[in-house]
């Protein structure tokens, strides 16, 4: 049995993926990460790469050098609670989609962004559909 990441990917994999989303969110170039962690750009571009041989005893520093908590770094994802204002349909929302197993989270998803595109096309479609003509159908007799 394999283990995934919601995304599908496979921790490392994610983790590799993360470290480089996360250096160029940051304007760092392989070598300005390097230089910061004292390791040559090739080990970077290493663990950038999925061979995370050396990077364990980094990630402390990865994740400071970033802003994040080890745990974020790690997982991706943050346990903190962060304020929001939603209206309780909003609300409702995300509970209902807290409750789904992932595989129908997924579907769920796709589903809403399905919805947001075809909404959008009807939106476009009747702003490009020329105004009709006012007045009467009938002629005067």
């Amino acid at each position: 049995m394999s283990v995934t990441t919601p995304g599908g990917l496979s921790p490392s994999t994610a983790l590799t993926r993360r470290i480089a989303m996360l250096r160029k969110s940051q304007g760092m170039s392989q070598q300005q990460l390097a230089d910061a962690l004292g390791v040559s750009r090739s080990a970077v571009a290493f663990w950038e790469t999925g061979r995370v041989g050396s990077l364990r005893k980094y990630i402390p520093k990865l994740a400071d050098l970033f802003g994040v908590s080890t745990e974020a770094f790690l997982t991706g994802m943050i346990e903190e609670d962060i304020p929001a204002i939603l209206s309780p349909d909003e609300n409702d929302l995300i509970q209902l989609y807290r409750a789904l197993k992932p595989e129908y989270k997924l579907t769920a998803q796709k589903w809403m962004e399905r919805q947001v595109h075809k909404q959008s096309n009807t939106r476009t479609e009747r702003s490009a559909t020329p105004a009709r003509a006012t007045g009467s159908r009938h002629a005067a007799s």
